[in-house]
């Protein structure tokens, strides 16, 4: 409860960007065709889809409502995490790594995000505890757990298989050989079932080419990102926490918590290590959130640490100090901006719903890149009721992609027959080149500027003949 509710804090308050734009559109289809146009693109997110169909179908489309199933996930993956290490240490090790877990700057971020990460974490740590039990009791009925969730995880987001090499490294140090064939056996399960999800992947390899695009691997991307989101303060104390840890190897190696210590750290390196070798390999495959499943071994580490060091007071003063670190981060997750280093979804929406008539016709520009005017239709389509989209020519679903067939800004002339006001939205200010033409063929059309305002990185302009 303490981490759902410190994830669904404020969720309502940031707008909208476009890969949560994403999920709602492919919520809102049908069943067919979701199923139809995820075979085009985005099938490596279907499971998710579905899920947040019913979810939205019971709840609505709001920011709290779609985000708090994200925080719910949280809330769940939490309780696992403590759970998971009350198995192989003592209680008070294992709320303490709740409550870390809890604020991290990355899981924190994704509490409050409309896609697939906080359910793909609470299904690997509930995994992780199925491969913990199938290890040491040895029941059939644990590895067809372990089998059986890997799968699932693996279909919510693919890679949820990097934690495999982790797993099978901790269970050969813990059950040795005579537990390999059941771990071996589980996993070919998996990787069967998971087939369609794998060639999915492979057909639709072309969705993550803007990852050529984006800053090389560097040393935040890997050992900051992943876990603490943009918060270098919280980085910081928690890698002098594990250095601690590191000098204090030789007691961890005879304690009780050695296997513990063991799974935290191949958790964290293995999946890092497998993703960085095939982003060399492959081809760009690396970014910091895909690695946010290697956050709840993060908390672990962190609280061994402490517990190593520290007497319960001042080990819960120290974890009260990450609490604090988080806080400015915390609250720059939930600014009206926040999103996508500044998504203006909301802005517009607001301003159209606030001022426009009903009959008005309107032209949102594609745009590019984080800018993307037309996003704001889908992220609040009541804003845009009673409108009249004059650019609109094909949707999404028949085009195949996340984006409409529209008319471009040449073409409004021919489209503007009846039309006494308009409203333009353009990505960029009032030099933009987009906004420039739009300037000037409405004006060769006998269109003159009413009002004018400009959002966080778009401009809303109202014409009128």
């Amino acid at each position: 409860m303490f981490a759902a509710v410190v994830s669904v804090l404020g969720s309502w308050v940031p707008s909208y960007w476009s890969d949560e734009v994403a999920s709602l559109r492919a919520a809102r289809l049908t069943w067919q065709e979701l199923f139809e146009f995820t075979g085009h693109i985005d099938g490596v997110h279907v499971a998710y889809y579905c899920v947040l169909k019913v979810w939205t179908g019971v709840f609505g489309e709001s920011e709290l409502a779609t985000r708090s199933l994200s925080a719910a996930c949280i809330g769940l993956a939490a309780a696992g995490l403590v759970r998971l290490v009350f198995l192989l240490s003592t209680t008070s090790t294992a709320v303490m790594a709740g409550v870390i877990f809890a604020v991290l700057p990355r899981i924190t971020f994704l509490g409050i995000e409309s896609r697939s990460f906080a359910l793909n974490i609470a299904l690997v740590i509930w995994m992780t505890i199925a491969l913990v039990q199938a290890t040491e009791l040895r029941r059939r009925r644990w590895w067809v757990l372990y089998s059986v969730l890997l799968t699932v995880a693996i279909y919510v987001f693919l890679y949820a298989a990097l934690l495999v090499g982790a797993h099978l490294i901790y269970t050969l140090a813990r059950g040795g050989r005579r537990v390999l064939g059941s771990w071996f056996l589980s996993v070919l399960a998996a990787v069967v079932l998971s087939t369609p999800i794998f060639l999915a992947a492979v057909h639709q390899r072309d969705q993550i080419s803007w990852l050529s695009e984006q800053s090389a691997v560097n040393p935040w991307a890997i050992f900051g990102a992943p876990v603490f989101e943009t918060s270098w303060l919280v980085a910081l104390l928690a890698w002098a926490g594990l250095l601690l840890l590191v000098l204090r190897a030789r007691v961890i190696l005879a304690s009780e918590e050695r296997w513990l210590c063991l799974l935290a750290c191949v958790w964290f390196i293995v999946p890092t290590t497998t993703l960085l070798m095939a982003d060399a390999v492959v081809g760009p495959l690396y970014t910091g959130r895909y690695l946010a499943v290697t956050a709840p071994a993060m908390a672990i580490l962190l609280a061994i640490a402490i517990k190593l060091w520290a007497k319960p007071l001042l080990g819960w003063t120290f974890v009260a100090v990450i609490v604090v670190a988080t806080l400015p981060t915390y609250v720059g997750q939930r600014e009206p901006l926040a999103k996508n280093g500044g998504s203006d979804l909301a802005q517009i929406s607001d301003y159209v719903a606030e001022h426009s008539e009903l009959g008005d016709a309107i032209y949102l520009e594609k745009g590019s890149g984080p800018s993307r005017p037309r996003q704001a239709l889908y992220a609040y389509p009541r804003s845009f009721a009673g409108l009249v989209d004059i650019g609109f020519e094909q949707s999404f679903v028949a085009t195949g992609t996340f984006s409409d067939r529209t008319a471009s800004l040449n073409e409004l002339p021919l489209l503007l027959t009846g039309v006494d006001r308009i409203w333009v939205v353009t990505a960029g200010g009032s030099d933009a080149t987009a906004n420039v033409s739009a300037h000037e063929i409405l004006a060769a059309s006998g269109y003159s500027v009413r009002e004018r305002s400009a959002t966080n990185r778009s401009l809303v302009t109202l014409y009128e003949r």
